[in-house]
């Protein structure tokens, strides 16, 4: 049989199963120890190898979670993840995951380490005890929903110290997450639309023209601010989406992929919208050449003064203080892709052509997050069984 017995102490036993060497030339070996009398151990030891041999006994040392850590910022994080995805892990590890779970070994987590981790999120007498990496202390108790981030979050990692061989199984699995209310999706209705449009009427060219392309194409607001001129057919009426524009403190504005391999598409565009376009783009020239030399050549639609790309969160942060400038119910920006895609589905556009212009991979994704009755079919759907089942009433108001 593969594999020897150590003798630690009175029936206290070593396992251990040899299976070559290390790129050190150290021997490379997985040990355990049992607790039990020396025919136990033979048996124990039998079972021991028969884990090692299917791969159900993760190799190597012992590393922590500070260490597994970084090596998933090294091998996943900064290869796979968006920038502003993963700079935001990154916070959500330094600020109060690692402080926790930094000094643990890596495969010895339990799932009542990780339930004792939660309650102390939402618990603000617990969380006191709890410091960032700066060595603050932290007293502020999360809400649920960010404790489900968080859960998300270490699930994933764990996940792939799985897949990566390092642990056996995922503990977070094993793990109720917060239970969290699904958030209502806010839109405009097409009441509240057209006085919206209105309303844009007599604003700086640059905001009309962003938020009117986002009403009439449903794009993100980072798809937005990456558009350029070239994506821009103004003969038949095409935007192509092909890149998004994002904002990091250590990077500055700097361009991305879309979201997805589906967020790459062409939307078309009415008319009316065409033509706003042609007079943003005189403005645009206009711009330039006050500017001269001083001119920033960035191409971008959306700009700072001097042709600079616009920070993101620019046109977001107008829209927000417009209308609450002017009566409406405050959304945020990406309410205005809900209510695109709310509209459309209200005028009987095919879903499957609704989910191709916002850039969704599954119908399912429009149905459920993006389609809610206006009030005009509300209002519809509100007289229709009066008209079925009371027609007298129908017959009176006819008379009269």
């Amino acid at each position: 049989m593969v594999g020897s017995i150590e003798k630690r102490g009175k029936d206290t036993y070593r396992l251990v199963y040899s299976c070559g060497y290390n790129l050190d030339g150290s021997p490379k070996k997985h040990t355990k120890t049992v607790h039990c009398t020396k025919k136990e151990a033979e048996i124990e030891l039998a079972n021991f190898v028969n884990l090692v041999q299917n791969d159900m006994i993760p190799s190597g040392k012992h590393i922590t979670f500070a260490e597994f850590t970084e090596i998933w910022k090294k091998d996943y994080g900064t290869k796979e993840l968006a920038p502003t995805t993963y700079a935001r892990y990154v916070r959500i590890l330094e600020t109060r995951i690692l402080p926790y779970f930094g000094k643990f070994a890596l495969d010895k987590i339990k799932p009542t380490d990780i339930m004792k981790f939660y309650d102390m999120l939402e618990c603000d007498t617990q969380i006191r005890r709890l410091k960032n990496n700066k060595g603050e202390r932290l007293t502020k108790p999360l809400s649920r929903k960010t404790i489900l981030e968080h859960h998300r979050l270490l699930r994933a990692m764990l996940h792939k110290a799985v897949y990566w061989q390092l642990i056996v199984n995922n503990p977070a699995d094993r793990v109720q997450p917060p239970k969290t209310q699904k958030p209502r999706r806010r839109y405009y209705d097409d009441e509240q639309c057209k006085y919206l449009l209105e309303r844009l009427e007599t604003q700086e060219i640059k905001y009309k023209v962003a938020i009117i392309l986002t009403i009439f194409t449903g794009v993100r607001l980072g798809e937005l601010m990456g558009l350029e001129w070239e994506d821009i057919d103004f003969r038949n009426g095409i935007v192509s989406i092909n890149k998004a524009s994002q904002y990091l403190s250590e990077k500055g504005v700097f361009t991305k992929d879309p979201k997805t391999q589906n967020s790459i598409r062409d939307v078309a565009i009415p008319t009316f919208v065409i033509s706003l376009l042609e007079e943003y783009q005189e403005w645009y020239e206009k711009q330039k050449n006050a500017f001269g030399e001083l001119w920033i050549n960035s191409n971008r639609l959306f700009i700072q003064a001097d042709g600079k790309p616009m920070h993101p969160d620019t046109i977001s942060k107008w829209f927000v203080k417009f209308v609450e400038r002017i009566g409406l119910p405050v959304i945020n920006f990406h309410g205005l892709r809900h209510t695109n895609a709310t509209l459309l589905i209200s005028q009987n556009i095919d879903v499957a052509v609704v989910a191709a212009r916002l850039g969704h991979a599954q119908i399912s994704t429009t149905f459920n997050f993006y389609v809610h009755p206006v009030i005009s079919h509300n209002r519809i759907a509100g007289n229709a069984l009066e008209n079925l089942l009371i027609p007298q009433k129908n017959c009176l108001n006819a008379k009269e």
